[in-house]
């Protein structure tokens, strides 16, 4: 099976760019033809589907019920997804149902910890988004299931991977938001749409994640359900001997290389690590993904205080268990300050404004206590979708990050210390 990928439009727009006529022309002709690639690899990816999902036979004697639910965004969005995740396995019990929950392979290891599905399937999204062996087999597995209903409660709908896997389920109900555009132009719209039988309207009124969450489910539930803060309870969280009877807290300086300029400078950290050791004694841990344990490196090596980099040593449901014991959490607007608040912990975010307001801040909910304090720089350019208007240079924060003080990241630190 060919491995295409996305390499014949990047070789255009870099055959293009590395030309004579790469000029305010050249940027200008790829504006022009944009649209027109995306429209090209629109038709390849639904017709390379149309042929992996063409003779497949459903095949399952178990007489539950199947219900599949699809979920193929970052951790971050898995987590707050959680509070409303709990209330399908309310609606389809096990006495009667199947409930299966494809999703994103960066969070599986933790979904499988919780009791609120039956069976996880794992999608190496990246991969999936290729006309790949991968994709093909793993289009034709969920075509092969008996799939009563495929819910599909993603606000941001991804036409390569969420909406997809809608198509392939072949499910007698297929239901979807009917979302937002940020992540679909009309082709897809009008292709996907015709993939389900029923979407749920969504408020045109800016609202947050867990709102949407709400909403998705009110509308699929035909029930009146209100946001909750998402809480992530493991009867036994992982975590190594030696840390269990240590009192720490957690720096998390890196944004697993989500969004470029997400990320407060290194010495910024290593400020507050010196802060926190000083007002407290309490040892500091450095977590992230493999790629950031230099990162995690720099900030140890610059700090005057004991701290331990476990970047890249801690699978999520461990940085799951670690973040419970931890006594603070302070963090770049990434997963773990999700997660870190879903288990309890007191938690400081260092905020942008790429998304301002749609994930964080959190709203105020009647009687629920917020264990994320954001502490944020606002500008005129707020809700860019981190597509910053100021020339920055590699590896540098955006200005709203950067603008950031560490004075103020400890104003919000000190109360917490008590």
């Amino acid at each position: 099976m060919l491995q295409i990928n996305d390499f014949l439009f990047k070789s255009i727009y870099v055959g293009v760019k590395e030309s004579r006529f790469w000029n305010t022309d050249g940027r200008d002709f790829m504006i022009l033809i944009k649209p027109f690639l995306i429209f090209v690899k629109s038709l390849l990816f639904f017709l390379f589907d149309s042929l992996a999902l063409s003779n497949v036979q459903s095949k399952r004697n178990n007489q539950l019920k199947l219900i599949l639910i699809i979920r193929q965004d970052a951790i971050g969005d898995f987590v707050m997804w959680l509070d409303t995740a709990k209330e399908y396995r309310k609606l389809y019990p096990p006495e009667k149902y199947e409930l299966v929950l494809i999703g994103n392979a960066l969070w599986c290891g933790l979904a499988k910890q919780l009791p609120y599905w039956d069976k996880v399937i794992p999608v190496n999204v990246k991969q999936f988004k290729t006309f790949s062996r991968y994709r093909w087999k793993l289009l034709r597995k969920i075509r092969k299931l008996k799939i009563e209903t495929a819910i599909q409660p993603t606000f941001s709908r991804e036409f390569y991977h969420g909406d997809s896997l809608v198509r392939a389920s072949r499910a007698l109900r297929k239901v979807s938001s009917d979302g937002d555009m940020s992540n679909r132009n009309w082709l897809k719209k009008i292709l996907s749409d015709r993939w389900h039988t029923d979407l749920i309207p969504a408020s045109p009124d800016s609202m947050t994640e867990l709102e949407r969450n709400a909403e998705f489910f009110s509308g699929f539930s035909r029930s009146t359900y209100f946001a909750s803060f998402p809480q992530i309870k493991i009867p036994e969280f992982q975590i190594t001997s030696e840390l269990k009877d240590q009192t720490f807290y957690v720096l998390v300086p890196g944004t697993s290389g989500s969004v470029v300029g997400k990320e407060w400078p290194p010495s910024s950290f290593s400020n507050i690590a010196s802060k926190v050791y000083k007002q407290t004694g309490w040892n500091g841990i450095i977590c992230g993904v493999k790629n950031e344990y230099c990162l995690g490196e720099q900030i140890r090596k610059q700090c005057d205080a004991p701290i331990q980099n476990l970047s890249g040593h801690t699978s999520l449901p461990e940085l799951a268990g670690l973040l419970s014991k931890s006594q603070l959490t302070v963090s770049n607007d990434t997963g773990a300050v999700f997660i870190s608040s879903a288990v309890g912990t007191k938690s400081v975010c260092i905020l942008g404004g790429g998304h301002f307001g749609r994930f964080l801040p959190y709203p105020d909910l009647h009687g629920q206590e917020n264990n994320i304090k954001v502490v944020f720089h606002e500008m005129p350019c707020y809700g860019c979708s981190w597509k910053c208007i100021y020339k920055i240079k590699k590896g540098d924060p955006t200005p709203c990050i950067s603008n950031i003080k560490v004075e103020e990241v400890w104003n919000k630190i000190k109360p917490l210390l008590n």
